[in-house]
This record gives C-alpha cells, sequence and structure tokens, in this order.
C-alpha cells in the first residue's frame, strides 16, 4: 500500500479565523483532482495555559484533561464539513509549554509533506527580540512550509519565485534550481502564470535575457532590480499580483538550522502567501 501524503494544517486556538485551514482543505482537493498523489489532510492544534482558557476543576491535571477535550471537539467541530465532503482528517491535539517547538516536531513526526500555518505579523523589532512561532518553523522544519494571511480567500493564480542573482555558491545555484523547478511544476498543476525576480547590487545588473533564458522563461516573466532584496520581492509582488511568493531558506553548512537572511525578513514585509522551501547541500 502506497504512503499517504500528509499536508500538516496549524490550527491557532487564539484566533477565531483559520485561514491555514482553509488553505490546507483547497490543496488537498487540488491534488485529488490531479489524481497524483494519496493526500491526508492532518489538522494539528498544539495548547498551553497561556493560549486556552482552562476548564474549572480544583484539580490541575483533570482540568488540563478536560480542556483538551473541549479544544479537540472544536477542532472536530471545524473539520466536519471537510470530512463530510469526502477528504480524508486526521486530527490531533497536543499539550506542550513549548508549542514552537511541538509544532516542529510534530509536522516531522508524521512525515509531513507541507506544513500550512496563519501568518502572524510581527514588527522587525519583535523578531529580533523574541523566539516567534513563523522562526521557528521555517528556520527548523524540514519540510517546506506555507505561511498564509487571514482575512483573504483561497486563491493560487500567479506564482512569484525569488532567486539569488550570480549565485557564486554551489548551495545557492542548487537553491535556484531546486524552488525553480517547485514553482514550475506549483503552477503548473495549479493552472497558475510564473514570474521570477532576483536583486542585485548596483552595478551589477544582470541580463535580463540571460536571467529568461535560465529561468527557462519568457523574458516579460522576469524581473531584475537594485536594492534591498525584502524589498524588492515585496514590490515585485505588488506590481504583479501575486498571491503566492516562494523563496529557499538555505542552511549553512556551519549551522544546518540556521535561517537564511531573506526568509526571514520577507515574511513581514511582504502582503501575501509565502512558501519557504528548504534547501539541503
Amino acid at each position: 500500500m502506497a504512503e499517504k501524503t500528509r499536508v500538516f494544517v496549524v490550527l491557532d486556538p487564539t484566533c477565531m479565523e483559520q485561514a491555514a485551514l482553509e488553505w490546507g482543505e483547497q490543496i488537498v482537493r487540488q491534488f485529488e483532482t490531479l489524481q497524483t498523489m494519496d493526500v491526508v489532510l492532518h489538522v494539528y492544534c498544539c495548547i498551553n495555559a497561556e493560549s486556552v482558557a482552562l476548564v474549572s476543576n480544583q484539580n490541575e491535571v483533570h482540568a488540563q484533561v478536560e480542556t483538551e477535550k473541549r479544544v479537540a471537539a472544536w477542532v472536530e467541530r471545524l473539520v466536519s464539513t471537510t470530512r463530510a465532503a469526502g477528504l480524508e482528517v486526521e486530527t490531533e491535539v497536543e499539550w506542550n509549554d513549548d508549542w514552537r517547538k511541538a509544532i516542529v516536531v510534530a509536522a516531522d513526526r508524521h512525515e509531513s509533506a507541507l506544513v500550512v500555518k496563519n501568518m502572524t505579523q510581527h514588527s522587525r523589532f519583535v523578531r529580533l527580540v523574541r523566539e516567534t512561532s513563523d522562526w521557528t518553523l521555517i528556520r527548523e522544519c524540514p519540510c517546506p512550509v506555507l505561511l498564509v494571511k487571514t482575512g483573504r480567500p483561497y486563491g493560487i493564480d500567479k506564482v512569484l519565485v525569488a532567486l539569488k542573482h550570480s549565485p557564486d555558491e554551489g548551495r545557492y545555484k542548487k537553491a535556484n534550481d531546486d524552488i525553480l523547478e517547485t514553482a514550475r511544476r506549483l503552477s503548473n498543476d495549479f493552472g497558475a502564470s510564473l514570474h521570477a525576480v532576483t536583486c542585485y547590487e548596483s552595478g551589477d545588473r544582470p541580463d535580463r535575457q540571460r536571467f529568461a533564458d535560465r529561468c527557462g522563461l519568457e523574458r516579460n516573466q522576469v524581473s531584475a532590480a537594485v536594492g534591498v532584496p525584502e524589498k524588492v520581492i515585496a514590490e515585485t509582488a505588488a506590481q504583479q499580483g501575486s498571491n503566492l511568493v516562494i523563496i529557499a531558506r538555505v542552511a549553512r553548512p556551519e549551522s544546518p538550522s540556521a535561517l537564511g537572511n531573506i526568509a526571514r525578513k520577507v515574511i513581514d514585509e511582504i502582503d501575501t502567501e509565502v512558501l519557504v522551501l528548504p534547501v539541503s547541500v
């Protein structure tokens, strides 16, 4: 029997809107329509005393157990329509004070093919002084991570892939190749248009046609701009009307879990969904 592919959706117990769940459901439906793989939607919620109100009980252990049951019932209600529509859904509720790390461990435990999570907007200062769940996830999760915005309907019809200009190290060339391959496949599967962007320093302007040829795209499907990478990516996404941006997280040899600078910064600059691909070199 073939192994099933799991799309791992992270619920936010503190939020009314569960954009990640909507996106996860639609992605599973898309793959089922394509009939390219046997896909399961795994819906995960990690809770603790800070994220949910405990059920009133004099015994702390019993209060925790009853609270988990209450949250599990809430999760089941959220996925009931999805199950009724015929999708295979698994649910999991876990109590863990270190919920950021718990998400990574759970996604890895289930050998997830993709993690989908609400994107939490923070200021750059907050990112610098406090560990956030988005950073922890894209830094440590071994599989691709899709961060989605709340309050926006699902849709993938314009994909933007961000590439490194003149990759002088083999690992960056591999990153470019890997995310290009993924971007082409997703664009084809979802019937979306594809655009590539790269950022360069003043005086090192790339030849647009050569860049297009390297990407296997038409000249009008690529852009290059001078400036700070995260700003260039965000501005290009806005200009193109992109609803999915694909970037790489390249692990440094001296620290495999180190978070790449672009992946770290772009999530707070961009106003669209972001797919972060870990690249092993």
